[in-house]
């Protein structure tokens, strides 16, 4: 009988203690945004990714994606070979209003029309400089 009560309170006592461990600490939660846009084609490059996407205003916004952003453990971006239907298309991630990293999303076949081809005579190696994205939806 005795243990039986020692058992009971060493529960009710380590339930009580519970919610201490689960208050806020003041900090507060990062606010995560994803958007996913669709995207026409993808210009492979030298030095990246010529990507054009459907804007909200029905006109077509182009980035560019440095090859550096799709290495690395920290990388900025990610590219997802897929054959589904829904390819291509490419998702941001913001964190706290400010750019994170993005996933775009490809068809794994090469012959799809998603993927393009550049103009031999288009120069657009300083596109390829940036650092961060510039993306107008």
């Amino acid at each position: 009988m005795r243990a039986l009560r020692v058992l009971l309170l060493t529960v009710i006592v380590g339930l009580s203690v519970l919610p201490v461990f689960a208050q806020d600490q003041g900090r507060e939660a990062p606010v995560i945004t994803a958007l996913t846009v669709q995207v026409q084609r993808v210009y492979p490059h030298r030095l990246g990714y010529k990507v054009t996407y459907d804007r909200s205003d029905v006109s077509q916004g182009t980035v560019y994606l440095p090859n550096r952003w799709f290495t690395g453990a920290a990388a900025q971006a990610e590219m997802v070979f897929t054959r589904h239907p829904a390819a291509p298309y490419m998702t941001l991630y913001y964190f706290d209003g400010e750019f994170s990293h993005l996933r775009l999303v490809v068809q794994s076949d090469r012959s799809n029309v998603m993927w393009g081809a550049l103009s031999t005579g288009e120069n657009i190696d300083d596109q390829f400089s940036r650092e961060t994205l510039e993306f107008r939806y």
